[in-house]
């Protein structure tokens, strides 16, 4: 009977570290468009705008780490003066493994899942 009750245990500690490291998976992911993001932010400070090469190199960037349908909606896309507010909102989705738990704990199945993420960053225009 100890090792039944061991088993089990073991098997549930199983499914909660692959589900915390798909967590860290999307954790990690969403960090690396913050970083991405703050980087043209401060490029945008300076041009007071996205240019459209950056915002080529930018989506370039987010697909490379598994972002899709990149939209840009909300961002300052035309020249501003100085002083002028600019923002950078990228909206998309990004693709990871999660833990879809069924009707019971044996029906529990990992797969990709995408999940929608918004960035917004917002500053003043220096140029």
């Amino acid at each position: 009977m100890d090792v039944l009750t061991v088993s089990i245990y073991i098997l549930v500690l199983t499914i909660v570290m692959l589900a915390y490291l798909g967590s860290v998976q999307i954790i990690n992911c969403k960090a690396q468009i913050s970083q991405i993001s703050r980087k043209y932010i401060l490029r945008m400070e300076t041009v007071g705008y996205l240019t459209e090469d950056d915002r080529k190199n930018l989506e370039q960037e987010l697909r490379a780490i598994g972002a899709e349908n990149i939209l840009f909606t909300g961002s300052t896309l035309d020249r501003v003066e100085f002083g002028s507010p600019i923002y950078l909102v990228i909206h998309g989705r990004i693709s990871a493994e999660g833990v879809d738990f069924g009707t019971s704990f044996f029906e529990t199945v990992f797969q990709m899942k995408s999940y929608e993420f918004e960035e917004t960053k917002m500053s003043t225009a220096k140029n």
